[in-house]
């Protein structure tokens, strides 16, 4: 006969009972008790205490010691400015944490929990694309008396999970439960034009929590990465296909690839008329492909006018989504399971045939944010000039017309005039010198005393070889042309650099 489960302190009551009561007079076996659920309860909550103890002291807190360089001022290297985030312990001695955590990095240090020493690191791979970095302690042997954590699987919608992390700054570790509320394609704040697959929640996810894990089952369902802005009670965290996806690359040996891209323009072909043109059947759906970038590897492989049906063997919806459980994603979440260099099954419709191609991939021919690089320059009697570069354009306030048809236009329009490299007059530092010329930046420079101007190379070189009486200078899409008074130019030229500390004329 069964018994249903008994308090220790009412255990021997109860059996001294059994005992003397006759046994055609025992009760039948029912139910637990509300203080029996109680027990199992405190008993289940116990053991995950003291699992997510175990867990804590995997969980570190990182301090960096960051220096970005003023891009408009490209001569100043910036100001050093101190940020803190969290990481975790994994496999091979080393910490997972975020790319922000420690991007620009001239001191890191890191703490273990219940530690109060701090330790030195060192960066071993950072992959600011996917917001994700490796670190390692510069003491051998450090991390061997922690417990690595193990990288999971997805987490379904409606699973519960648990942050840890040090919150804005705190030098304790906390720990917030929440629950997966949605999976898509999310932006990166920290490297603007990347997207992948990551995870929202309700748990909170706060300045300081970046870079800690995301837990369920004690497994890393994730690393914590953003929050959401204005939005309350909502955070993100980067998956773990995504996470596997770093930590491949960077085990091959070649150094951080990245991510692919297609580099592709697609358009939805929601209309059933843009279908019929296509020669699409009732039951096929897809994407229609409008434009390949010229220094895409898809660039003959893929064609304008190509109907994507596919990729990956994932059929592919007329809005560009593709079916995932219950819900759909956007085709990037594909892209995402590749690697730099493989080549990814597409099935097209081209001319009212259906074929299967492969397509190379690579990592995406757009420009991206750069990190832990200081920019080049060149000054000279007051003009700063840099190369047209993301983030010089991005100084000029990325308005102007001309700028932004060479820099991104001019290579989706007429490819084959595209010049590798442009060089920008940035700025001007003020002086009597240079303060009647039409332009005091913000434009391209064409040629300088009739010499084209493509590098900073080429900019030194036409100031250098000039023996006449002017510099003469001509810029794109302008009109007007600067003239200086070489003689005073040259004089000039010592004391603008004293003036304003700059403390070298160029920067390679």
């Amino acid at each position: 006969m069964r018994h249903r489960p008994l308090h220790l302190s009412r255990a021997f009551a109860a059996a001294a009972l059994l005992a003397a009561a006759p046994p055609a007079l025992s009760a039948p076996a029912r139910g637990a008790t509300k203080a029996d659920k109680a027990d199992k309860a405190a008993t289940g909550k116990a053991a995950e205490l003291r699992a997510d103890a175990v867990l804590e002291r995997s969980v570190v807190r990182l301090t960096n010691t960051s220096q970005r360089a003023d891009w408009r001022t490209p001569w100043n290297p910036g100001r050093p400015g101190a940020g803190s985030g969290s990481g975790f312990v994994i496999e091979g001695g080393k910490i997972l944490t975020n790319a922000h955590v420690v991007s620009d990095s001239k001191n890191l240090i890191f703490h273990i929990h219940g530690d109060a020493n701090p330790h030195p690191a060192r960066i071993v791979a950072i992959g600011h694309d996917c917001d994700l970095a490796l670190v390692e302690p510069l003491e051998p042997g450090l991390l061997d008396r922690l417990q690595p954590l193990r990288i999971g699987e997805l987490p379904a919608i409606g699973a519960e999970v648990k942050t840890f992390g040090y919150p804005v700054g705190g030098r304790w570790l906390s720990s917030t439960r929440g629950v997966v509320s949605r999976i898509d394609v999310i932006s990166s704040v920290h490297s603007p034009g990347s997207t992948h697959l990551g995870i929202q929640t309700d748990a909170a996810i706060n300045p300081g929590n970046s870079g800690g894990p995301v837990l369920a089952g004690g497994e890393v369902v994730g690393v914590a990465f953003q929050g959401a802005g204005a939005l309350e009670n909502v955070g993100y965290f980067i998956p773990p296909v995504v996470v596997k996806h770093f930590l491949d690359d960077v085990a091959a040996g070649d150094g951080y690839q990245g991510f692919p891209a297609l580099d592709v323009q697609l358009a939805i072909l929601d209309a059933p008329a843009a279908r019929s043109l296509a020669g699409m059947g009732p039951d096929e759906t897809g994407v229609r492909v409008d434009f390949v970038h010229p220094a895409s590897p898809a660039k003959g492989v893929l064609q304008k006018g190509d109907i994507l049906l596919a990729l990956d063997g994932e059929v592919l919806a007329n809005d560009g989504t593709f079916a995932f459980g219950d819900q759909r994603l956007q085709l990037q979440a594909i892209l995402d399971r590749f690697h730099v260099g493989q080549s990814i099954r597409a099935r097209v419709l081209r001319g009212g045939q259906r074929l299967e191609l492969m397509v190379p991939l690579a990592r995406t021919v757009y420009p991206q944010k750069p990190f832990e690089v200081l920019p080049a320059y060149v000054v000279y009697a007051g003009l700063v000039f840099a190369p047209m570069e993301r983030e010089q354009v991005v100084n000029t306030g990325g308005k102007d017309n001309a700028i932004l048809y060479e820099y991104l236009y001019r290579q989706l329009e007429q490819p084959e005039t595209v010049v590798p490299t442009r060089v920008l007059l940035l700025r001007t530092l003020d002086h009597p010198v240079n303060s009647a010329l039409p332009y005091q930046g913000g434009v391209i420079v064409e040629t300088i005393n009739g010499a084209p101007i493509h590098t900073l190379a080429d900019v030194q070189a036409a100031f250098a070889k000039n023996s006449g009486r002017h510099h003469v200078l001509e810029f794109m899409h302008a009109e007007a042309v600067a003239v200086l008074d070489r003689a005073a130019a040259d004089a000039a030229h010592p004391q603008i650099l004293r003036d304003y500390a700059v403390p070298k004329d160029s920067r390679p």
